[in-house]
């Protein structure tokens, strides 16, 4: 009986360890795969927050890419801006570069007519005299910084017309006619010759009116020659081209054979007038009657041979005297 029990109970425990021992196992697997299923979340998660992550990663990367194609277009939209404003501006400026070109092309002459109009208008505006009185073709009185001048007009030489000797000599009149009828009572402009006074105490002057030279329009008018007196030369090429001009054409002083000189003008023979007395008779008288007034003209000084329009006077002239030609070369109060 108690042998019986024995091994009943000696069965009954073997029976029982088999059964705890799968037990623990059982336990020690489902902790196992506890761990593991908690290794797996946690690989998950991990998992989770790099694609989380990359995808922040991309997103970032992605608007970083935006941003800079924003950028590049943005960049590309300016420099095609301002490639469209430099033709635009190129064009512009082509355009009125060529409408300046073609209106300075078409309006040269009225610029040039401008210019001159605009200079001549300067010039007349800078009047500094006013004339009084022509004397004759050459020589004139002007109101001139407060007071009166008689000017002698610079490197021309008009006919006599007061000469007492010459008298009258063809186109002097005329040389006075024109003088007077374009500078009497003008406002002019005066510019003084290097050496401003001649001998006589009167002023050497080119005279300007309304901006053109007056002595150079005596010499174009044939009605002045071209007289020169060092170092008043300053217009001198000017006028001996208007001179030559003048000559060419035979106007005026230049109409008439062999009158001009360098020293001035010669006499012209006059046709005798018919007379039914005696010529020679007549001639006696005449050349009594010239030595008689001859005799009788004296000049007490210059100013007094320059007031009768007697000057210069060469020696054999009525009046010449000795007193006249101070450096005795025969010519008296000479300019």
């Amino acid at each position: 009986m108690s042998s019986t029990l024995a091994l009943t109970l000696f069965l009954t425990a073997c029976s029982e360890e088999p059964g705890q021992e799968s037990g623990g196992d059982a336990a020690e697997e489902q902790t196992s795969d506890q761990a593991s299923e908690e290794e797996s979340a946690t690989d998950s998660e991990e998992q989770t927050e790099e694609h989380n992550e990359s995808t922040e990663d991309e997103e970032s990367s992605d608007s970083e890419n935006d941003e800079t194609r924003e950028e590049q277009q943005e960049d590309t939209s300016s420099e095609e801006d301002a490639s469209d404003s430099e033709e635009a501006s190129t064009g512009n400026s082509s355009d009125d570069s060529d409408t300046a070109s073609e209106e300075d092309s078409g309006s040269t002459g009225e610029k040039a007519s401008a210019d001159t109009s605009s200079d001549s208008d300067s010039d007349a505006d800078d009047t500094n005299a006013t004339v009084t009185n022509v004397v004759d073709g050459d020589t004139i009185d002007v109101d001139y910084e407060g007071g009166e001048e008689r000017i002698r007009l610079i490197l021309v030489d008009t006919p006599e017309t007061k000469h007492p000797q010459m008298g009258v000599q063809p186109f002097g009149p005329e040389a006075t006619e024109f003088t007077t009828s374009e500078l009497d009572g003008e406002d002019v402009r005066l510019e003084l010759g290097v050496e401003e006074r001649d001998y006589y105490d009167r002023l050497l002057a080119y005279v300007f009116v309304d901006g053109e030279n007056f002595n150079q329009q005596l010499i174009e008018e044939g009605l002045a020659r071209v007289s020169v007196y060092p170092p008043n030369t300053e217009y001198l090429d000017e006028f001996e081209a208007a001179e030559e001009e003048a000559r060419s054409a035979g106007i005026g002083i230049w109409s008439l054979e062999d009158y001009v000189t360098d020293d001035g003008y010669v006499e012209q023979d006059e046709e005798p007038e018919e007379s039914s007395g005696d010529s020679g008779s007549s001639e006696d008288s005449d050349s009594s009657d010239s030595e008689d007034s001859s005799d009788d003209v004296y000049y007490e000084n210059c100013d007094a041979a320059r007031e009768a329009g007697a000057d210069p006077v060469r020696e054999g002239d009525p009046g010449y005297g000795g007193h006249l030609d101070r450096d005795g070369d025969g010519v008296g109060c000479e300019t």
